[in-house]
């Protein structure tokens, strides 16, 4: 009767221990389904057969422990220890048996057994290094199901990630073991593929518990420290995507250049690093921090120069650097000369040059294509290439490249052996590179010596004819303006009959096409030599007339460089323009 107070009845009432909210399970009856559990999990820990006859209700029977454990944080039942205790051994012991392999019970099972570690008295009186050893059989597990296809939306959804997170960012001495630290966050690399499970590990700031483990001040740069330092690496670049602003704070930048300096020999580490800042430089703000301080770059630059036999590192370090220099002239300046870049790069250039070509030789001898050793050296070429040639941009780094036969060779050797379409993006890189060295017209640059403006002259002529490639057609009529400067090269694109080809891509859709051509035609025009066979074997005044008239009225850019070309021929008194070509100019202008 005790039990069946009314509403009204005074504060006396409260003394029943045992009362209840009407429709819960008093204390005693929630001890015995606790009870009930455990000896079910007891049961099946030992008898196969019965595991084996569980079928489905394993997985029932995991999702009820998980509401045990919810029930022993509020402190239900009359002695939560030791129900906690008495739970987690029983949740232990069926996770190691051997032939209980159905990940989603399993999983239910790590998520309940690490929710009970979090709980004082399941462990009380058990010494730290059960504790340990408790915590290093979950992450046994979770790794080995976490290297499995398929699995990565289950740890998410069944609310694993943020438990893990929790034991990287604690600094008891149960979590300090550097082996348990390797298996949480070799679990979390291998899960941070998927888009959700990435949100969630930024949302609960595991970038900075990942950073946290990195401070160098306490590193010494032992194997054992690469071996973490590997996996918080991996998962840091799955992060570095979609979260790179919480990358840009000076301090992780920092760790990440003083990994490259303590671990030298450690390439799957340093490769690693430079695939974090191989997705951070995609980014203008992340290249702005790290051009903060000099300390990057040169850190980048000793690591390329100690690892370039090392192919994927090599490739990604060139990649960041070309990111670097692409946005900043003086970090194309510190690169070059203060660290050596200048020397660094063709250098780098030739010997993946010659292994390229040794290989392919290889390859063809062997009657195949498409190795992926061929593969992997030309990809290092594509941005060995690009590198050069965005330090080239600098005056003073452009002039010393165009007169290096280091690094020239290798350009036009490349130039002359790939094809547009089996090689586009290194043909591409290439015309650029060449393009921005024959920008500098002094007697030094290699690339105005006789041989090479005859021999450029040639090898452009198939990439106007043969390319539909509009970037392969820019990037060559930009290389054809600066050539054209020359007379020797202006009668050797006659000869070629290359002045025909740039008339005719004046017809062409793409404006920036139609610019450079039109810079390429200002040259010519002017050479009265030129300016006949433009008249004469080309409707170049008709096709500039008509360009003036479609021409944007506020693009006045495109509009005076035809103008250019036509005030040009209009200089030469033997070259009499047609009368309707002359009234549609009137009219244009």
């Amino acid at each position: 009767r005790v039990y069946s107070s009314s509403p009204s009845a005074g504060a006396g009432a409260s003394k029943a221990s045992g009362s209840s909210p009407p429709g819960s399970p008093s204390r005693r009856d929630w001890d015995a389904a606790c009870e009930t559990v455990i000896a079910k999990l007891h049961a099946l820990t030992a008898s196969k057969d019965k595991r084996k006859k569980a079928g489905e209700l394993m997985v029932t029977l995991a999702e009820r422990i998980w509401d045990l454990v919810i029930d022993l944080r509020a402190r239900k039942g009359t002695s939560s220890e030791q129900y906690a205790a008495k739970l987690l051994r029983e949740v232990m012991s069926l996770m190691d048996v051997k032939d209980l392999k159905d990940a989603v019970c399993l999983f239910k099972l790590a998520r309940s057994a690490l929710g009970l570690l979090q709980m004082e008295g399941a462990t009380r009186g058990v010494h730290a290094s059960g504790v340990q050893a408790a915590y290093m059989n979950i992450a046994q597990v979770l790794f080995k199901y976490s290297q499995k296809e398929g699995h990565d939306s289950a740890f998410l959804k069944e609310g694993l990630l943020e438990p893990l997170l929790d034991i990287l960012q604690s600094e008891g001495g149960e979590y300090a073991s550097s082996d348990l630290r390797v298996y949480i966050v070799g679990v979390l690399k291998n899960v941070s593929h998927e888009e959700a499970n990435q949100k969630l590990l930024a949302q609960k700031g595991a970038v900075g518990a990942l950073f946290g483990l990195v401070v160098a001040d306490k590193l010494t740069g032992s194997s054992k420290e690469a071996q973490l330092l590997i996996q918080i690496t991996a998962t840091l670049r799955n992060l570095a995507g979609p979260q790179y602003r919480q990358f840009l704070q000076e301090e992780r930048l920092n760790s990440l250049t003083r990994l490259m300096a303590l671990f030298p020999g450690h390439t799957e580490l340093l490769t690693n690093v430079a695939r974090i800042l191989s997705k951070l430089t995609l980014h203008t703000s992340a290249c702005e921090a790290l051009a903060k301080s000099d300390a990057h770059i040169r850190q980048l630059s000793r690591t390329l120069s100690a690892s370039a036999e090392a192919a994927p590192l090599t490739l990604r370090l060139a990649f960041v650097l070309g990111n670097l220099t692409e946005r900043c002239e003086r970090l194309r300046v510190v690169f070059a000369f203060d660290c050596e870049g200048t020397s660094l790069v063709p250098q780098l250039l030739g010997r993946y040059w010659q292994r390229e070509r040794k290989l392919a030789l290889q390859e063809r001898e062997r009657g195949q294509t498409g190795s992926a050793s061929v593969k992997e050296a030309e990809e290092v070429l594509v941005k060995l290439v690009r590198l050069l040639a965005n330090i080239a941009i600098s005056t003073t780094a452009g002039s010393t490249l165009a007169s290096s036969s280091a690094v020239v060779d290798p350009l036009l050797d490349m130039l002359g052996a790939k094809r547009i379409g089996e090689s586009e993006e290194l043909v591409l890189n290439v015309v650029a590179a060449v393009t921005n060295l024959l920008f500098y017209d002094v007697p030094s640059n290699l690339l105005f010596q006789e041989d090479s403006k005859q021999l450029l002259c040639r090898l452009f002529r198939p990439l106007l004819l043969e390319s539909y490639n509009v970037e392969a057609l820019i990037e060559t009529a930009r290389a054809l303006g600066n050539l054209s400067r020359h007379s020797d090269a202006r009668q050797c694109m006659v000869t070629l009959r290359l002045d025909e080809i740039l008339v005719i891509l004046l017809d062409h859709e793409d404006r920036d096409l139609v610019f450079y051509v039109c810079g390429a035609l200002v040259n010519l025009a002017a050479d009265p030599e030129c300016t006949i066979r433009l008249m004469s074997a080309c409707p170049v005044v008709q096709k500039l007339a008509k360009l003036l008239g479609d021409a944007p009225a506020d693009d006045l850019a495109l509009q005076l460089v035809a103008v250019k070309v036509l005030t040009n021929l209009s200089l030469d008194p033997g070259a009499g323009w047609p009368t309707d070509a002359a009234d549609a100019v009137s009219a244009a202008l």
